[in-house]
């Protein structure tokens, strides 16, 4: 069946960006996409479809994974399931093409999205579900996690959040220890979004703005009953080093990277 772009379904998303499905299938879904100048997404990843994007006039710029790829006008970029990714239109000109994702990625999209007052309560909600759970809230915790714009971002650290078909499910921060060196902490995924790789995720992005922000150092503190975790640090490259008393009354392992 042939499809134009005026008998095609047309949606709007993004920075004023168009987007026509050409076909949508339960194990398929072909998308023309248009992208004006300035235009970006947020980073963000897909648990199950791989994607193809074909540029069709102009020039995009592709984060995947961390590093950046440009895609000009005749060129394709593949993009592997649960792969960190975003697509920007940095150039003065028009950015069209054509997005292949099979199975089709609607449903399937987890944002990492940057702390906003609108975001405040999450970091403190999602932490508090996660330490009852297994601990207890210190009173570090209840400090940090109450006031994170004046005892994280406002002293250098960073907080990322990860959303769900809407919803915050996931938190993660970098906390400035110096200009070298930080602490990743603040991780929670909440539980009814266990099992969806989001720590991953998270994990992955922080490593990625670690680098790029020329942090040469990570350290962690976490529990050894917590064994799930601890393998994930491990696979990540962290490993275990002295562990100081008197951070956290529930730590009893410390872990470094460097970068």
């Amino acid at each position: 069946m042939k499809t134009t772009l005026q008998t095609a379904e047309h949606y709007k998303w993004g920075d004023n960006c168009d987007a026509w499905h050409l076909l949508r299938s339960g194990s398929l879904s072909v998308i023309r996409e248009r992208m004006p100048p300035g235009a970006s997404e947020n980073i963000h990843c897909h648990k199950r479809a791989q994607q193809v994007f074909c540029i069709l006039s102009g020039e995009a710029l592709f984060s995947l994974n961390g590093e950046n790829h440009r895609v000009v006008a005749g060129e394709s970029i593949h993009i592997p399931a649960e792969s960190l990714h975003s697509v920007a239109n940095d150039t003065g000109e028009l950015l069209e093409f054509i997005v292949i994702s099979q199975p089709p990625s609607h449903g399937d999209r987890i944002d990492i999205i940057q702390y906003s007052e609108d975001t405040k309560a999450y970091i403190k909600t999602l932490n508090v579900e996660w330490l009852e759970k297994y601990f207890r809230v210190e009173e570090n915790d209840e400090i940090q996690l109450s006031s994170p714009k004046e005892e994280i971002l406002d002293k250098g650290g960073f907080i990322y959040y990860a959303r769900h078909n809407g919803d915050i499910v996931g938190t993660a921060s970098l906390l400035r220890i110096t200009d070298k060196e930080y602490e990743l902490g603040k991780m929670a995924v909440t539980s009814k979004s266990q099992g969806m790789g989001i720590g991953k995720m998270l994990m992955e992005h922080c490593l990625n703005e670690a680098k790029k922000k020329g942090i040469r150092k990570l350290i962690l503190y976490s529990n050894t009953s917590l064994t799930p975790a601890i393998a994930m640090y491990r696979k990540y490259g962290f490993h275990e080093v002295e562990l100081e008393h008197g951070h956290y009354e529930r730590a009893n392992i410390k872990m470094e990277k460097s970068l």
